[in-house]
């Protein structure tokens, strides 16, 4: 299994994985090489500083990929489109859908064209009309979210029309887009749900302290409960049509009982799990085996082999003493069982060119 996150993975994720070999590796330390060849003959790279040369990254020797990026996703989404699309390994996120659900208001317009309710959103850029725009949302107060932001970080509550302007020229003046919702009163509740595969495998109520945010981050607090049939096919919904087997999932019920999906996070946090005590990463690698055992995932684990346009030819390629040595060490390793998966699917590659 790779690994691939910004920071140290978290040791929930590590228990997960206890009977697994996995290695860590931060999308920031990647070097992509994108081949010419009409054939692909794609790689990566490490490049971590430490290394006095990169070394090739023999990804198809790995079953599947997880994605824990934080920082800077749009360079590690792109480190994993290549992993996923270019070497075909299976990801239960998406690239695409990890940068999807990381803008706030992009993620709105996706659930709405796919018929998931979101609460009533204006995206402006201009305050010239903010009588329209409150009219639309139906009076104050209002929510002010910036499109990016996570653990209830960049959202506002906007009570009056003077706070309201006052928020937008303050954004808007620094050049920063926001988009404003209908406020829906929940007595600062909201629930969070994470979505492995076709189902909600734990959620979690969350109640604010002393905000209207109930983001566990901002000092609320949580409960471990369990959704209605409805909710729960909202939320398994909403991570699908985002391109997300994986996701966290926020979703709010207002006096009246209507749910509304607030968010969808590709990369949730773990606070839930010390809640709830449910370690979602369990469900979430047994997804992967099921994938990976029934095929759907294996399909595109081959190992990565040289384009049949390879300009190195196999018996000089063998016939050099480091390569023979190589291959000798590989095989002992083999049967002692000790192969790490980057040096089987080196094995793999030299046997290749043995055979041919």
């Amino acid at each position: 299994m790779l690994i691939l996150s910004t920071g140290t993975p978290s040791r929930h994720l590590v228990e997960a994985l206890k009977e697994h070999q996995f290695e860590r590796h931060n999308p920031g330390d990647l070097y992509l090489y994108v081949s010419e060849s009409v054939n692909g003959y794609d790689r990566i790279y490490n490049g971590k500083a430490d290394l006095s040369t990169p070394e090739r990254l023999h990804v198809r020797g790995f079953d599947a990929v997880i994605s824990r990026i934080g920082s800077n996703l749009t360079f590690g989404a792109t480190i994993l489109q290549h992993i996923t699309e270019n070497l075909g390994i299976y990801c239960p996120q998406s690239a695409h859908g990890l940068l999807l659900a990381q803008d706030k208001m992009k993620t709105v317009m996706r659930l709405s064209a796919e018929s998931i309710r979101a609460p009533l959103t204006v995206f402006a850029q201009k305050a010239s009309h903010v009588d329209f725009i409150m009219k639309k949302l139906g009076d104050l107060p209002v929510i002010a979210k910036v499109l990016k932001g996570s653990q209830g970080m960049g959202v506002m509550i906007c009570k009056d029309k003077e706070q309201t302007n006052t928020t937008l020229e303050s954004f808007w003046g620094h050049d920063i887009d926001i988009m404003l919702q209908r406020y829906i009163d929940t007595g600062s509740k909201d629930v969070r749900a994470i979505v492995v595969g076709d189902k909600v495998v734990v959620a979690m109520e969350r109640t604010g302290s002393k905000d209207f945010r109930a983001n566990i981050s901002q000092g609320g607090s949580g409960t471990k409960i369990t959704l209605t049939a409805d909710q729960e096919k909202m939320c398994v919904q909403s991570a699908k049509v985002l391109g997300l087997e994986f996701a966290g999932v926020d979703i709010m019920t207002d006096r009246e009982g209507r749910s509304y999906v607030i968010e969808v996070n590709g990369n949730p946090g773990t606070k839930i799990i010390d809640i709830t005590g449910h370690n979602y990463f369990v469900d979430l690698v047994k997804h992967i085996e099921s994938k990976v055992k029934s095929g759907q995932a294996a399909k595109n684990a081959s190992v990565e082999k040289p384009t049949p346009n390879s300009s190195i030819d196999n018996e000089i390629f063998l016939g050099d003493p480091k390569n023979l040595s190589q291959l000798q060490t590989l095989q002992s390793k083999e049967a002692k069982g000790i192969l790490t998966y980057n040096e089987r699917a080196m094995l793999t590659f030299l046997k290749s060119r043995q055979a041919v």
